[in-house]
């Protein structure tokens, strides 16, 4: 009896063993199934990720092409054509460059007259009342003049490219809508060595203009985005 209920004694560490042994075995085999699946898991978001921003760019650039095709269509029904924008807006660029470039009040009077008649500008113009009016000055005994542009230290020159968007277009005769930004500075800059920055202030300016199949300009008119008048002073 004594033999006989040693020898199951003797087995059980090794039956405690064998099922340690199958336990980590079937562990191995989980985690490993497990590893394989979230390998593959991954490996397909990865794919759909790379396929949606796939969609995402054609459909981008689908959209691109029918902006693009619908403002052709647009310009074609109005008669515009792009080598005509382009010269037009050149002649604009110029004649804003010319209206906002100047440093002193006798550069701001020779801007004015150059308008007047390069542009073909009267006195009565909405422009030259709105934007550009006559500058106060001093006149002393000997007719020298001392301009209030220069006694404050103003300047003004025209800042980023402007946005020009031609509105009608009849019989060779286009009207655009400009948008441009202008930048008054003071002579704080060079004289109390201030920041650019601190001195600058933009202004955006929206304006209407018609230039004819010869170029001519006509019909300037406009105000700044704020709805103020912008005076001289």
């Amino acid at each position: 009896m004594t033999e006989q209920s040693a020898a199951p004694t003797r087995r059980g560490p090794f039956r405690s063993n064998l099922w340690v042994l199958v336990t980590a075995a079937v562990l191995a085999v989980v985690a490993t199934v497990a590893g394989v699946t979230w390998s593959s898991q991954h490996a397909a978001l990865v794919e759909q990720e790379g396929r949606a921003d796939d969609i995402k760019g054609r459909l981008a650039a689908i959209q691109k092409r029918n902006a693009e095709q619908v403002n052709a269509d647009m310009m074609a029904v109005l008669g515009v054509t792009q080598n005509r924008l382009s010269t037009d807006g050149e002649r604009i660029k110029s004649l804003l460059s010319m209206a906002f470039t100047w440093d002193s009040g006798q550069s701001y009077q020779a801007a004015r007259e150059s308008l007047k008649s390069r542009f073909g500008l009267t006195e009565n113009e909405t422009f030259l009342k709105s934007f550009m009016p006559p500058s106060r000055f001093n006149e002393d005994s000997l007719g020298r003049r001392y301009y209030y542009i220069d006694t404050v230290g103003l300047n003004s020159a025209l800042g980023a490219d402007p946005d020009i968007e031609v509105t009608d277009a009849k019989a060779g005769v286009y009207t655009y809508a400009i948008l441009a930004d202008v930048e008054a500075t003071s002579d704080a800059v060079s004289q109390n060595k201030a920041s650019k920055a601190s001195v600058t202030a933009h202004r955006r300016a929206l304006l209407f203009v018609t230039v004819d199949a010869q170029g001519e300009v006509s019909g300037l008119s406009g105000v700044p985005a704020s709805g103020e008048t912008r005076h001289s002073g």
